[in-house]
């Protein structure tokens, strides 16, 4: 059975690796969010996911798809503001957030 800082380790890397794989590959077709977009999290995001935060603005990391392989292009991980990352929000608990034109 592997340590806790061996599964630390393996979840580091599997992290880091799904991120080489978002700064290097395209989006993937079906993906409604782009990274970078703005999101507001919904304030109800069901019984399954109360330990969630939810109610507040994020910006999109990457769809599961897009980091992993896959079809997924449905769950994302997103950085939450004043939070950090925290995956995976479906894409109905998320509506885009306007840019202030000026």
């Amino acid at each position: 059975m592997k340590s806790y800082a061996e599964r630390l380790n393996d979840a580091t890397g599997i992290y880091n690796q799904g991120l080489e794989n978002v700064n290097h590959d395209p989006e993937p077709k079906g993906q409604k969010f782009a990274v970078g977009s703005r999101v507001h999290i919904a304030d109800d995001l069901g019984s399954t996911m109360r330990h969630f935060k939810s109610g507040c603005d994020a910006t999109v990391e990457y769809t599961y798809a897009h980091a992993y392989g896959g079809s997924d292009v449905k769950s994302y991980s997103l950085i939450i503001d004043n939070h950090g990352s925290s995956a995976w929000y479906n894409e109905w608990q998320l509506t885009a957030i306007e840019a202030n034109s000026k």
